[in-house]
């Protein structure tokens, strides 16, 4: 082992409650932004974090229970040390078109004399991941995940109560003032000192979901379905990834990919040629259960908006006509979509299909009424039984070329990296939560955090832009509009009726946004909480959305992104005081101009260069 790839700090010995002298080893990302140091402290496993040499986590321990052992107590470094390095590429739907996976991965052997562990750590530019690899020869019981980050009292943190549709109101308060013993949703946030910090998980195939929960000085890893463990059969046991991105500003966090590329890549024989993002229209946020015979009328209005998709979502399973049962019914409003150019993508209740062959024997049904794609709602807490359900469902999905959306579903953990063809899951409160007949109203200041928590572990099927004037509460046209900017989903399911964007002045813009984008900045006017601004790059053009909080908000923020002199803008602007109109105005922007706002409580700006 060449000590260039792994440092061994042989200046630094240190000596433990019992004498013992362990020497600490050092995994450095490839450009040597971050720096993990592992060492033994009074026997038990610690790491402490840097990045451009700052210290990020102070000394956090580790490990798992097993059958009552902690893998991380009472341990030694023995044995060899092995390391790799990863530098790849691969194309994604994404913030980007392109994720670079550049890291450090070293395995670490721990022996406590009763169980030898594998700790796994890698080392990236925006980030470090570790996990736990062990044998058992016989039917074993994992108690407890025991990774915890340490935490100052003064970092400030945004988080939410953990339940299991990932629906709650996200919270803003120092560590300090953080509730101690709650479960509480990853990706967790935080800016601490000069970095922002997502804390999750990867590769989470058959443990349960994973929670964070504050404890003292730390936040600990923590099992919200499994509290009191579950058993596994003999066999390797490999724990998902635990990571945290450490990020030099927003821009850095948003983009980062740290939690795909934790997952593997998809197995070289698979074709995703087939997977297409684009725009969705349906039924069910605007008007209810969709009614068979209207459904010509909304295959028809998404035809003329030029959207990709339309899906037909809870009620369809009650249709018949004469001699023709619910399925019959759905293969002819298929096909007129498809002699339309509209693409189909059909709701179902997991229930449904809960077992492999249920599975299968469904989604034969869906594909053979010529629809593209599923969304799978109502999935079951997310045990590490669910979650091999995922895999299944994802596996059985891609060999009938159905592109996948889970709903009602526990977080990503990255297997979009894996399975290309699961474009997006909700896991978020979304539009479907601001919505009158339910007597429900989201905050105004829930869309400027949710971009920089949920959305880092992946695309949230938010369902945005609301334009009803009854629905639209606390909120502005130029807002919503925004939000198809701002939130990330390679399908984006756009949720009022038709009635709202035909005719909209908003029309032609509507026509042509994208969904995936092949670079992301988030303006230096944002601020967690009150201000989320973005510009999105799609070939040679600017998308820039920007969402105000419940403040009044003075923003600027400069154009240099765009390169191009004399570039045609087109912009959309609040009309004061008016949520139901905007002000659209269109001129020539160049890379040296300085756009200066006042946008009011809920308001938007929205702007596309051409």
């Amino acid at each position: 082992m060449k000590k260039s790839i792994i440092t061994i700090l042989l200046s630094v010995l240190l000596l433990d409650m019992y004498g013992q002298r362990t020497i600490p080893v050092v995994v450095e990302s490839p450009n040597k932004k971050v720096k993990v140091i592992v060492h033994v402290k009074h026997k038990k496993i610690n790491i402490a974090v840097f990045k451009n040499k700052k210290q990020v986590f102070q000394s956090s321990s580790l490990g798992m229970t097993v059958d009552g052992i902690n893998t991380g107590d009472e341990v030694t470094l023995g044995g060899t040390i092995t390391e790799k390095i990863i530098d790849e590429k691969y194309a994604l739907f994404g913030n980007h078109n392109q994720a670079i996976n550049q890291c450090r991965e070293v395995s670490i052997p721990l022996n406590n004399n009763k169980m030898l562990c594998h700790l796994v750590i890698r080392s990236y530019d925006d980030g470090i991941a570790l996990r736990y690899i062990l044998k058992v020869d016989k039917k074993t019981k994992i108690e407890s995940d025991n990774t915890a980050f340490s935490m100052p009292a003064s970092a400030e943190c945004y988080w939410a109560y953990h339940s299991n549709d990932y629906e709650n109101l996200h919270n803003q308060s120092t560590f300090f003032k953080m509730p101690e013993g709650s479960a509480l949703l990853a990706p967790l946030t935080i800016k601490c000192g000069q970095f922002y910090l997502s804390l999750s998980e990867a590769d989470c195939k058959n443990f349960p979901d994973m929670s964070w929960i504050k404890i003292g000085k730390n936040l600990k890893a923590n099992f919200t379905t499994n509290p009191n463990g579950w058993e596994v059969e003999q066999g390797t046991i490999t724990s998902p990834w635990r990571l945290a991105v450490i990020a030099d500003d927003l821009t850095q966090l948003v983009n980062s990919d740290l939690i795909m590329n934790l997952c593997e890549a998809p197995n070289p024989s698979c074709d995703f040629s087939w997977v297409k993002p684009g725009r969705v229209l349906w039924q069910w946020w605007s008007s209810g259960s969709p009614k068979y015979e209207e459904q010509k009328d909304w295959y028809d209005a998404a035809a003329r908006l030029t959207w990709e998709y339309y899906l037909i979502d809870d009620g369809w399973r009650v249709w018949s006509q004469p001699k023709k049962d619910q399925w019959q019914c759905l293969k002819d409003v298929v096909d007129y979509g498809n002699s339309q150019g509209v693409k189909s993508i059909i709701w179902v209740d997991s229930k449904e299909m809960r077992t492999r062959e249920e599975i299968r024997a469904y989604l034969e049904k869906v594909k053979q009424t010529g629809a593209v794609g599923i969304k799978i709602d109502f999935i079951p807490a997310a045990t590490p039984d669910v979650m091999q359900w995922y895999q299944a469902a994802l596996e059985e999905t891609y060999r009938l070329q159905l592109m996948c959306d889970f709903h009602g579903c526990v977080k990503p953990t990255g297997f979009r990296r894996t399975w290309p063809h699961e474009m997006t899951r909700e896991a978020v409160r979304g539009n479907e939560y601001h919505i009158t007949r339910y007597k429900r109203v989201m905050p105004v200041s829930q869309d400027e955090i949710i971009p920089f928590t949920r959305l880092i572990a992946g695309p949230a099927d938010f369902t945005p832009v609301i334009f009803n004037k009854k629905e639209i509460n606390g909120f502005s046209w130029v807002h919503e509009l925004s939000q198809a900017i701002v939130y990330l989903s390679p399908l984006t399911h756009f949720a009022d009726a038709y009635s709202e964007y035909v005719n909209n002045p908003a029309e032609d813009i509507l026509h042509e946004i994208p969904t995936v984008w092949d670079e992301t900045i988030v303006l230096s006017c944002s601020e967690i909480g009150k201000v989320a601004a973005f510009a999105r790059r799609k070939g040679n053009e600017w998308w820039i959305g920007i969402l105000n909080g419940d403040q009044i908000s003075d923003i600027t923020f400069d154009l240099k992104f765009i390169r191009n002199n004399n570039a045609k803008a087109t912009i959309l602007i609040d009309k004061e005081n008016v949520s139901n109109d905007l002000r659209r105005e269109e001129r020539t922007i160049n890379p040296a101009d300085r756009v200066i706002l006042k946008l009011q409580q809920g308001g938007g700006y929205f702007m596309r260069i051409k």
